[in-house]
Order: C-alpha cells, then structure tokens, then sequence
C-alpha cells in the first residue's frame, strides 16, 4: 500500500465548488463503476469516502483546495500526477 496525499487549488467561490466537487464525483463514479464500490458522503456533501479493491480516499474541499488523502496500492501511485491531472480537469470543467 502507498499513500495518497494531493491538494489541488479550485480557484472557485465555496458555492461554485460544492457544484464541481459534487459534479466531479458523480462522473467518477459513472466513468469508473467498477472501481468505485463506494461512495460515502458527509452531511454537508463538502466530502466523500471513496472507496474500492484495495484502496480508499478521502476527497474534501475548503475554500481554496480540493483535498485527497488515502491508501491506494503501490501500483497506482506511479500513476499519482495523471490522477492530479485528472481530477484538475474535471474540477475546471464540471458545472
């Protein structure tokens, strides 16, 4: 296991990045089902447990980051600045 730690700064009003954030996971979830097994999300829907076959991640989001800390497998963190890349794109264009 490997741990995950990315912070990537959204540049949006706290409004406009509940609607991303929120936006980002759902299309995480329709585009990689069958990794996501689960996603739990906290009251105020300004975080989310993702979880799945060998990992799991926090993403949360303040009013200048969007925030991801958790366990992934070894494998997956030679991959850790196309997952930053990723989620950046997704932030910058979901409405």
């Amino acid at each position: 296991m490997a741990q995950l730690k990315l912070a990537i700064e959204h540049g949006q009003p706290m409004e406009d990045a509940a609607v991303r954030f929120q936006a980002a996971i759902r299309e995480a979830q329709d585009r990689f089902g069958t990794w996501i097994r689960r996603v739990d999300w906290s009251d105020d829907r300004h975080a989310a447990t993702l979880s799945g076959p060998g990992y799991e991640v926090r993403l949360w989001f303040d009013d200048r980051d969007v925030h991801a800390q958790g366990r992934i497998p070894l494998a997956w963190k030679l991959f850790e600045g196309a997952m930053q890349s990723y989620v950046k794109r997704v932030i910058e264009r979901a409405s």
